[in-house]
């Protein structure tokens, strides 16, 4: 696509005046497309407002406690835009979490919304496609930077200049696809690099109220070839470290 390649120029472009044209290359190549969400985009995702649910499907409880429709993908508007390949075509997915999570894809309809679930104000954003880099923390960087030494430093400082690019203004990073973007050392299911892939990462975010583990992320990841519905919730933030939800 015209937009990843203008991407993969400027990035080439950003890491050449800094790095050698070996550690460029290398960087260039772990670059994963994405969606960024936020407030542009050619297709809609809706975080928040009124929850859907698969026809003949009931609400999810995890331990006793219902969890909280987070917000609703619809594949087909977003296969429009080519940027995420490995994602399905069509079809709506519906994600909860909380105590545990919950994915559903299918013909959605309305849900009433239970006692003891949350509920979050509807958050329309645009999706775009980017080029996603790894975070320093990731073991991809610190391979790297093994290899040439000094790199990692340097790098830090370039992975949050091109995150305020994908998102202006200190904008939440929700995102579809690509690399998570972290706070620690990956754990877990959000260690991509081992058959793990990001298929929604959530920000804490004040228009939704979200405050995840002290303005931490929420990661839905799937495994490689496994469906969506099969996705598991973990967490990073502020006030510990990374843990399954």
């Amino acid at each position: 696509m015209d937009h990843f390649h203008a991407q993969r120029q400027r990035l080439h472009s950003l890491f050449g005046v800094f790095f050698s044209p070996e550690v460029t290359t290398a960087l260039l190549e772990l670059a994963r497309p994405a969606l960024a969400l936020g407030a542009e985009g050619e297709a809609t995702v809706r975080l928040g407002g009124t929850p859907v649910l698969p026809v003949g499907e009931e609400w999810p409880v995890v331990a006793g406690r219902p969890l909280d429709f987070l917000g609703a993908v619809d594949f087909g508007e977003i296969a429009a835009l080519g940027a995420v390949p490995w994602l399905p075509g069509k079809g709506v997915a519906a994600f909860y979490g909380g105590a545990g999570c919950r994915v559903f894809v299918g013909e959605m309809r309305e849900a009433q919304r239970p006692e003891g679930a949350a509920a979050y104000p509807s958050c329309p954003l645009g999706a775009k496609p980017f080029l996603s880099v790894p975070s320093p923390q990731e073991p991809a960087l610190r391979r790297l930077d093994a290899a040439y030494s000094g790199c990692l430093p340097l790098y830090e400082q370039l992975h949050a200049a091109w995150a305020q690019h994908a998102w202006p203004d200190d904008a939440p990073m929700h995102q579809i696809g690509g690399w998570p973007v972290l706070a620690r050392d990956p754990e877990g299911p959000q260690a991509t690099e081992s058959g793990w892939r990001l298929l929604l990462q959530l920000d804490s975010d004040g228009r939704l109220g979200w405050d995840w583990d002290g303005s931490g992320r929420v990661y839905f990841c799937v495994r490689e070839n496994a469906p969506v519905n099969s996705a598991c919730l973990t967490a990073q933030g502020q006030r510990r470290r990374a843990t399954n939800v």
